[in-house]
C-alpha cells in the first residue's frame, strides 16, 4: 500500500516515528502490530484498519462514514453524547 502512495520505508516511518526496520518487519509480517499502530498507518495511509487487515472485501462505506465522523469530534463530551444517541437509536431498532 505505501508503494501505491509513493512512500518508501523510510517516509512511512518518520511519519509514524518509528524505524524503518520496524516497518520492513510488519511487511514481511515478522512482527505483530499493535492495534493502535494500525491505526495510525491506515490514517498515514488514507485508509481504513479493516482494509491493511483484510485487503479489498467489500465493505460498508457507511461504517468508514460514521467511524470518521466520529473521529472529528474533538471534544470529548460531544463524541460521548454522539456515541450515546447511536447507542439509543440501536435500542429503538
Amino acid at each position: 500500500m505505501q508503494k501505491k502512495m509513493g512512500y518508501s520505508q523510510e517516509t512511512l516511518a518518520a511519519m509514524l516515528f518509528m524505524n524503518k526496520t520496524t516497518i520492513c518487519k510488519y511487511e514481511k509480517d515478522l512482527h505483530d502490530i499493535q492495534s493502535s499502530v494500525l491505526v495510525e498507518l491506515a490514517k498515514a495511509l488514507h485508509t481504513t484498519p479493516n482494509y491493511l487487515l483484510l485487503g479489498d472485501v467489500e465493505a460498508d462505506d457507511w461504517m468508514d462514514d460514521v467511524i470518521q465522523m466520529l473521529e472529528k469530534i474533538q471534544n470529548e463530551a460531544l463524541r460521548k453524547l454522539a456515541m450515546k444517541q447511536i447507542r439509543c437509536v440501536l435500542e429503538i431498532e
